[in-house]
């Protein structure tokens, strides 16, 4: 029997990969444990390897973007299964159970109670699951972050949940079916989709646009949006969009609740507008010199390009400065650079910014933490990532137990893996498992920033120059070397206070170096 190949997860936050090269041919024989093919995360570049003997059929080509755990390939146990495969035939079961049926069904979507709302916590639910209800009928109880309110049916038929009780589920999204007879009941109930476009009654994207082409003949623009005070009375969702269009809200006319502008509005307007003719502006011809180069993202920048911005949208990161003298802390290691024979290493300032900060996590556990969204996770252990900027784009390499290390093991480690990093030579799992990360813009000319968490981690620190100054020590303005840190956190799992004990800890350990070694 035939077996599926399915993109590897390797990593906690890895969610899709994308296919490097195929290294056996289609129809090729492989054995159990033959490489047959490289993919990328958001970290670095792993082999995969055939999971059966057999014959290769592959399913996604080099350059797919591929959700972990779905099929890349599959192996045939013969000759003939590989045909039947490679013609079109039926996959093995384990595919055929994902494939669905399309049914007639009413979709019930979280609904947008509030302007700000992006989200709901379906509450408790009034009508059980196959219960007959009627259009009008409370259903669910959905809380957001104001209030509780009911959420009623849109038509008449069988229930069918989608969310349970304690499901967030963002605005526009599936809560349930309601199937208009019991044949389709059943069929949704064993996995059909149904084969309408959901249709939100409020402030939905997706469903504003649609909406929007069955009115674009008999839209009234320029009504009664403008209030006498000149304030024009638009929701959030419609001013965004008439920002992206450059649509002056004063000539849309609103449709919403006292004659508010609302997205539907703006989407017909623009509909109106393709129609109208429009006079050609008179242009000087310019001749243009020069081609426009497109590049496309590899597939490292595209991972990079998702997990920072992973950072905001399922986050609430906020950075903290605080200035610190190092002058001892640069002494102390230039101490340490004329004795580089003796201790076999030239030690770096990065090493001891490193070892400082493996001193304060143990101090503040909460911070070598991972968070899963209702989950905090606190290590015994400090798995420290060090970021490493490549012209490739950013790689994070992992020192494990980097709490078990003596500055000198340590040095040696994080030189040896910031070469194989630039070498691109890392193995398996050192890109991976770290609990909290450390990056130093310093030697790029950097005084400060923003770090951008890595999830699920919770924190980021970063160091910037150190540059001399002329401050105020021991009672009198002399120059002394200073530089910013910053602390990037997840405001969810800890507040201003603890992070400024952080940086007030970092403070004491760089302004009095000998206490790292205490």
């Amino acid at each position: 029997m035939s077996v599926e190949l399915v993109m590897p997860k390797a990593g906690l936050t890895m969610i899709e990969g994308t296919i490097s090269t195929w290294k056996a041919e289609e129809g090729a024989s492989v054995k159990k444990g033959d490489v047959v093919m490289e993919f990328e995360n958001e970290k670095t570049t792993m082999e995969c390897e055939a999971n059966e003997d057999g014959i290769l059929h592959i399913a996604a080509q080099a350059g797919a973007v591929v959700k972990v755990g779905k099929p890349v390939a599959f192996i045939a146990a013969s000759k003939e299964e590989y045909e039947n495969l490679k013609n079109g035939g039926s996959v093995p079961q384990a595919a055929a159970d994902s494939v669905t049926v399309s049914v007639d069904a009413v979709e019930v979507v979280m609904p947008k109670a509030g302007l700000t709302m992006i989200e709901g916590v379906v509450g408790e639910w009034k009508a059980a699951e196959g219960e007959t209800v009627k259009k009008g009928q409370a259903i669910f109880d959905f809380e957001n972050e104001k209030t509780t309110m009911e959420c009623e049916a849109t038509a008449d038929g069988i229930l069918h949940q989608i969310a349970k009780t304690g499901d967030t589920v963002k605005v526009g999204h599936t809560v349930a079916y309601i199937a208009p007879s019991k044949e389709a009941y059943d069929a949704l109930a064993k996995g059909a989709v149904p084969g309408s476009h959901p249709m939100c009654a409020n402030e939905c994207e997706v469903c504003q646009r649609d909406v929007a082409l069955s009115m674009a003949t008999t839209a009234q623009q320029g009504g009664n949006a403008v209030a006498k005070d000149g304030h024009i009375r638009a929701t959030g969702l419609a001013r965004n969009i008439a920002k992206g269009a450059d649509v002056n809200l004063a000539l849309v006319g609103g449709t919403g609740p006292n004659g508010r502008i609302i997205a539907k509005d703006v989407y017909a307007y623009l509909e109106t507008a393709k129609a109208a003719p429009v006079a050609a502006p008179v242009v000087k011809a310019v001749q243009a010199t020069g081609e426009v180069v497109k590049t496309l993202l590899s597939g490292r920048r595209k991972s990079i390009a998702k997990n920072m911005r992973k950072c905001f949208e399922t986050m609430a990161p906020l950075t903290v400065f605080a200035e610190i003298d190092v002058t001892d802390l640069l002494t102390m290691r230039q101490k340490y650079v004329e004795k580089a024979d003796v201790l076999g290493c030239k030690i770096s300032v990065n090493d001891m910014l490193m070892l400082a900060t493996v001193k304060m996590l143990k101090k503040h556990p909460m911070l070598n933490s991972t968070f899963d969204g209702e989950t905090i996770s606190s290590y015994p252990y400090v798995n420290l990532g060090m970021a490493v900027g490549l012209a490739e784009g950013l790689v994070v390499p992992v020192l494990k137990n980097a709490d078990q290390y003596s500055l000198l093991e340590m040095s040696k480690a994080l030189r040896d893996l910031a070469l194989r990093a630039k070498d691109e030579t890392l193995v398996g799992g050192e890109q991976s498992g770290g609990t909290f990360t450390v990056t130093n813009v310093g030697m790029f000319n950097i005084d400060f920033g923003t770090p951008v968490i890595s999830p699920p981690q919770v924190g980021i620190l970063g160091f910037g120059t150190a540059k001399k100054k002329l401050v105020e020590y021991k009672g009198e303005f002399c120059p002394r070397t200073m530089m910013h840190i910053m602390l990037t956190f997840d405001h969810r799992v800890f507040d201003g206070r603890e992070a400024g004990e952080v940086l007030g800890d970092m403070k004491q350990l760089l302004e009095n170096p000998e206490l790292i070694f205490v």
